[in-house]
């Protein structure tokens, strides 16, 4: 997630020519500021919308930024500036095993993209939704309607996945993800929906590192995998 110094500057993983790298962009070059529109409200310290550029490939980003004492250069000197927004931020990928199915790496990735756009929600309901769908298409549908907490147990007990990956897979991935689709508006924090992602990132380590043993271990619990019915990946449970 992007952040901001004490000079202003701001620290983001750069979308465009850095492909993803983290880089500095600042919001000056050659003591000259690049642009600013500020906005005063009604007795408020102003917000203002700062035009920066990368350090790396010197692409143009834009933040939105809240300056306490209404200067942002004396409120940037003692490191009181707040950052509300910036765009565009590369998504943070972490690294899945080559042998998820394409479908899965898919809908990762686009949680992932929809944290990055501050999109927390939706993120945290789509990493519900991947570990739904990987558990389902490793023959954890004991029958139709089966919910994703019998699932979760099931490769538990057999051995696919540990304990606390259990605990884990509950804790920060299916009841977050249950409490934005089922229960009413909230703010989700990003460091949750991060840690959400971290775990099922976590499971599909578990189930695709080393996929022709896992595999075997499946199938010799009498269980259909989507190497054999690819319907599988596409199948959505209940809760």
């Amino acid at each position: 997630m992007a952040t901001i110094n004490p000079q202003g500057n701001i620290s983001a993983a750069c979308a465009q020519g850095c492909n993803g790298a983290l880089a500095m962009y600042e919001w000056r070059t050659n003591g000259n500021a690049l642009g600013t529109v500020q906005l005063a409200q009604g007795g408020q310290p102003p917000m203002e919308w700062k035009l920066l550029r990368c350090g790396g490939c010197g692409a143009g980003a834009l933040a939105w930024v809240r300056a306490p004492t209404g200067d942002y250069t004396t409120s940037a000197a003692v490191g009181r500036l707040q950052l509300l927004d910036f765009y565009p931020e590369a998504a943070s990928m972490k690294k899945l095993p080559d042998a998820v199915p394409a479908g899965l790496a898919a809908e990762f990735r686009e949680a992932e993209r929809c944290l990055a756009a501050k999109c927390t929600r939706a993120a945290a309901g789509m990493a519900r939704s991947v570990l739904d769908k990987t558990l389902r298409a490793n023959g954890y549908k004991v029958k139709k309607g089966t919910p994703l907490e019998q699932q979760i147990d099931a490769a538990a007990n057999d051995g696919v996945i540990t304990a606390a990956r259990k605990k884990r897979a509950h804790d920060e991935v299916r009841v977050l993800g249950n409490d934005v689709l089922h229960e009413p508006w909230r703010e989700i924090d990003p460091a949750d929906v991060e840690a959400s992602l971290h775990y099922v990132q976590r499971v599909l380590e578990d189930f695709y590192d080393d996929r022709p043993s896992v595999a075997a271990l499946i199938k010799s619990l009498g269980k259909t995998t989507h190497e054999d019915d690819p319907s599988l990946l596409t199948s959505v449970a209940p809760d």
